[in-house]
């Protein structure tokens, strides 16, 4: 069976704060929703800006750390996977959707870019290593060999 591709690589702003939530087994999970935007080059016309907004859910360690430092309008960078999910609405109608799967989060705004609006809203910490607890790389030792 050959391997399909199923990969996301987004830069935009959250539209919204993240929403933490756990699981009836104690599973964090966290929602927020990106906007991201592109221009439409055009030949005979004036370029054009066009705005994508998309939902997306990470989990565990992931989930907490974004709900803790990220806010409404920062800049961040994301990698994950699209998950389609269907289910049966209370009409009886049946509903689907698809969302991005977070796997790696990276923040892009610069620490004075992230609390210039402090008056408006509660500013944005910058996580530590320790915040990931260890899903985060062993530093580099002195005795590689190369």
């Amino acid at each position: 069976m050959a391997n399909d591709l199923n990969r996301v690589l987004l830069v935009g702003r959250l539209t919204r704060d993240p929403e933490l939530k756990s699981t009836n087994s104690g599973a964090y999970l966290c929602r927020f929703s990106l906007a991201s935007n592109r221009t439409i080059y055009q030949k005979d016309a004036e370029n054009r800006e066009e705005v994508g907004f998309f939902d997306c859910t990470a989990w565990g360690k992931l989930a907490e750390v974004i709900s803790k430092y990220a806010r409404k309008g920062v800049r961040v960078g994301i990698d994950g996977s699209l998950r389609w999910s269907s289910w049966e609405g209370n009409e009886g109608k049946k509903q689907s959707k698809v969302d991005i799967h977070v796997e790696n989060f990276q923040f892009l705004d610069s620490k004075g870019a992230q609390q210039q609006d402090a008056s408006e809203k509660p500013p944005v910490q910058e996580p530590t290593p320790s915040d990931f607890g260890d899903s985060q790389p062993e530093p580099f030792s002195d005795d590689i060999p190369f």
